[in-house]
């Protein structure tokens, strides 16, 4: 099919618009993506034509002085391949040529280019093959016997050739020595940055499996607790309907509250979890339960159980309140589980100069309790008397029921501790 010739029309709108656009990653003919190539390629057709030209019409001058020439078109891409041509052009210029040609500059070239592009190995070979070069020529150019007359020329020649190389080589071997030691600290740097960005994210790991754990066992205390009151008192309320009916709103007061309490706690969790605590909550941000909630958290479980403390509160962290609050929580909760109908328990809180004591005893049936299920609570109540350096023992009193005492430093690093009465029972 013939190409529609181009009207007036297709050449307005061309200037209008200008030349179609090209795609991305799309070369014109005008571009070249090596730029160092076509560096070379310049240098060694514009050396090329120099020598070529100033070698007259020898022929075979010409052809040893093209391929030397051509040996500079390789040497960054295939530095072996531009020293292989350089030392057949070198020894075919030796061979016809008997004084020195315009070629013979291409040599310190191809050697700074062999030894700053290759390794070490081939730099070597191409300073020992110039070096000999070095030796080869000035004999070649000053005769083939050596008398006192072309002695000290040859030696002048000798030493000008080998210091040219030798400097060029130097100056090779320096930039590739200083290109290597460059590409070794950006590798350094770079795995330095793995690691650093490696440590961070098992930070951030274990930070996350710390903060899961945490509400794991905000979680357990909060809904173990509640739904264990609510059990009691309901079981209580259905027995209690037939015999007093006048004090069964009381009884679903406390349910009723109890539930609330564990609802409002478990939707301030969730809404921590979701990042959405504040938004739409104005209790959100309410403290958490401490030493001044013992009192109604006993009394609010069952009013058969008992509260009292000795000395003054004293002024603790959030956390620590809050270890102390969940110990005495779980405690009871495992009263309501295991301790057997119309078991009474018994809370003591002592303050001290350097600690909480906190004791729960019940008068159940102790060690003649029906192992339930393997639970969670015992194992949370260590790890957080551990977090803050205490201790906490458990286990069936010898005079019937049980009996649970922590002990909760108000310094995390104690000078003495006191000795615990009794293992914990697992």
């Amino acid at each position: 099919m013939s190409k529609r010739p181009q009207t007036a029309y297709d050449r307005g709108l061309m200037s209008a618009v200008g030349p179609p656009s090209r795609l991305p990653g799309e070369m014109s003919v005008f571009e070249v993506r090596d730029r160092a190539w076509l560096f070379d390629f310049c240098l060694a057709a514009v050396v090329g034509l120099a020598v070529v030209g100033l070698a007259g019409h020898d022929v075979d001058t010409a052809l040893a002085s093209s391929v030397l020439a051509a040996s500079l078109l390789f040497r960054r891409s295939h530095p072996s391949v531009a020293l292989a041509l350089g030392i057949v052009g070198s020894l075919a210029l030796l061979g016809v040529a008997d004084t020195p040609q315009p070629a013979i500059v291409v040599v310190p070239i191809l050697v700074y280019s062999v030894a700053r592009w290759s390794d070490g190995r081939h730099g070597l070979i191409a300073l020992v093959a110039a070096l000999f070069g070095a030796v080869l020529g000035p004999l070649r150019w000053t005769g083939q016997s050596l008398d006192a007359g072309s002695f000290v020329p040859f030696a002048i020649t000798l030493v000008a050739c080998a210091a040219i190389v030798a400097g060029a080589y130097l100056l090779g071997s320096r930039l590739r020595e200083a290109r290597q030691r460059q590409r070794e600290r950006q590798e350094e740097a770079i795995r330095e940055r793995k690691l650093v960005e490696s440590e961070q994210q098992q930070r951030a790991q274990v930070a996350t499996i710390s903060e899961r754990n945490r509400i794991a066992r905000e979680l357990h205390d909060i809904v173990a607790h509640s739904l264990s009151v609510i059990v009691v008192q309901a079981e209580g309320g259905r027995a209690l309907s037939a015999k007093r009916p006048e004090a069964a709103p009381d009884v679903f007061g406390t349910i009723a509250e109890t539930s609330r309490q564990a609802l409002a706690e478990t939707r301030h969790i969730v809404g921590l979890l979701r990042g959405e605590a504040g938004r739409s909550d104005p209790t959100a941000y309410a403290p958490t339960p401490g030493l001044e909630d013992l009192a109604s958290l006993v009394h609010r479980t069952s009013e058969t159980y008992e509260y009292s403390s000795f000395g003054a509160p004293p002024p603790v962290s959030q956390a620590l309140g809050l270890s102390s609050y969940r110990i005495v929580q779980e405690s009871l909760t495992n009263v309501l589980k295991h301790a057997g109908p119309g078991a009474c328990a018994r809370v003591t809180v002592a303050y001290t100069a350097d600690a909480i004591e906190l004791e729960i005893n019940d008068d159940g049936v102790g060690a003649a309790a029906t192992p339930g299920p393997a639970g969670h609570g015992q194992e949370g109540m260590r790890e957080r008397v551990a977090l803050h350096g205490g201790w906490i023992a458990a286990g069936p009193r010898v005079g019937g029921g049980y009996q649970v005492r922590a002990w909760l430093p108000l310094d995390p690093a104690p000078a003495a501790r006191p000795v615990q009465p009794f293992p914990m029972r697992t």
